[in-house]
């Protein structure tokens, strides 16, 4: 991993995935917060989760597809700019005009599934094939730091004035962004012959189609997605059910609440730098089936611990462990993607990646409205447990044939970014 952090190009890429990241964080955690304090209702407070979810599925493909038709790091900045521009109308109070707020998480929730759609796509050109993993890793830590971070700032961001903080702290963190990635992208190409964007003879939507189809025949890749699915399922299910465990079977007050879902980020900066120091010894496939079964078996002690104790100590420990794992499996995720598409495609191959995630995260979701309130929050949450398992099975038999061959449109010499 140390070699990574000597190659300037990729520190100042990684550096505006941070920045990036705690911004959306900032917006993630503060946006909620202040509609919630002007309505006072959950269900207005869910609608700006609806809204990012539903941009995500609905555009979450053809905003891959712009990183296949366009420089990806040129895009990646004027995607950081949009960014903070869209956040213009928060530094006004929106008030009682909640349609603002939803305009802004939906602009949002599409532009940075583009930023990090193109980013992931850009990596296999940045380092090479045996520091995938590794990188992929790195790249990684940025969500649970970007967690830690922007989390908290949005909190007491939106305490200060209104949306006027949140919008000034996104705005400069997104332009931070931006000016790092024209940096990291002068790095990249110094010394060397800037990457040639393939030339585009059919029109955007015939490259988003014949993208989705070539995707649907690639096995590796169904096989990946097939799992991810699974998790994603998982996933929606703990977001809305995570506070009704808390409050049901752990009798866990507000702060308590609070520490259980931030302290995971922990799990995933030690889960991040284990799996960077471990990754040329680790396979893709490997990563994803012993992310996701150590996730699974995780929860299910968490689930069911309750019956046995409830010592706030004992679950504060277990949900920094339940990070950890979940930081391999969407670093081997993404790596089995880079290593399985040739890169005149990986844009697509991302977008598609993101909007199946949001969509089977949205299924989830449903299904834990549905059953949460009928059913134990315990037996659903171990069905929880039992998709992850199942995720990881099928990573591990689905991908045990695949052979990662380095695609032939991406047979060609990294760039130099030292």
């Amino acid at each position: 991993m140390v070699t990574l952090l000597r190659h300037r190009g990729f520190v100042l890429i990684w550096a505006a995935g941070l920045f990036s990241s705690v911004a959306s964080w900032l917006l993630l955690t503060g946006l909620p917060i202040y509609v919630f304090g002007v309505t006072g209702s959950a269900f207005t407070t869910s609608a700006v989760f609806l809204v990012e979810l539903l941009c995500g599925i609905t555009l979450g493909s053809f905003a891959g597809a712009l990183a296949d038709r366009f420089d990806r790091f040129r895009l990646m900045s004027c995607v950081a700019v949009l960014q903070a521009a869209a956040v213009i109308p928060l530094l006004g109070q929106p008030d009682h005009h909640l349609w603002i707020i939803s305009l802004v998480a939906g602009a949002q929730a599409v532009l940075t599934q583009t930023f990090d759609s193109a980013r992931n796509a850009a990596l296999p050109r940045l380092v090479e094939p045996a520091q995938l993993v590794r990188a992929n890793s790195v790249i990684a830590l940025n969500t649970s730091v970007g967690r830690l971070v922007g989390g908290s700032l949005g909190g007491f961001a939106i305490t200060r004035d209104g949306t006027r903080y949140l919008a000034v702290g996104a705005a400069v963190a997104f332009v931070i962004t931006a000016a790092l990635i024209a940096a990291g992208r002068r790095a990249s190409h110094h010394g060397t012959a800037e990457p040639a964007i393939p030339e585009r003879t059919s029109s955007f939507f015939t490259d988003w189609r014949s993208g989705l189809a070539a995707m649907l025949r690639n096995r590796t890749v169904r096989v990946t997605i097939l799992s991810v699915a699974l998790g994603g399922v998982a996933q929606g299910l703990f977001v809305v059910l995570f506070v009704v465990f808390a409050s049901r079977a752990l009798h866990a007050d507000g702060t308590l609440t609070g520490v259980l879902r931030g302290v995971q980020a922990i799990g995933g900066v030690a889960g991040g730098l284990i799996v960077g120091m471990l990754g040329a010894r680790l396979s893709p496939r490997l990563l994803m089936s012993l992310g996701a079964t150590t996730f699974a078996l995780i929860s299910l002690v968490i689930w069911n611990g309750p019956v046995l104790t409830r010592q706030p100590e004992w679950y504060i420990g277990l949900f920094i462990l339940v990070g950890a794992p979940g930081i391999a499996y969407a670093t081997g995720a993404f790596a089995q993607v880079q290593q399985s598409v040739p890169d005149t495609e990986l844009g697509r191959a991302f977008g598609v990646y993101y909007a199946i995630y949001n969509a089977s995260q949205g299924l989830g979701m449903a299904a834990a409205g549905l059953l949460g309130d009928v059913l134990s929050v315990v037996l659903v949450l171990n069905v929880q447990a039992a998709l992850y398992l199942a995720s990881g099975v099928v990573a591990y038999v689905g991908l045990r044939s695949v052979r990662h061959q380095r695609p032939a449109a991406r047979q060609r010499a990294t760039v130099d970014i030292g």
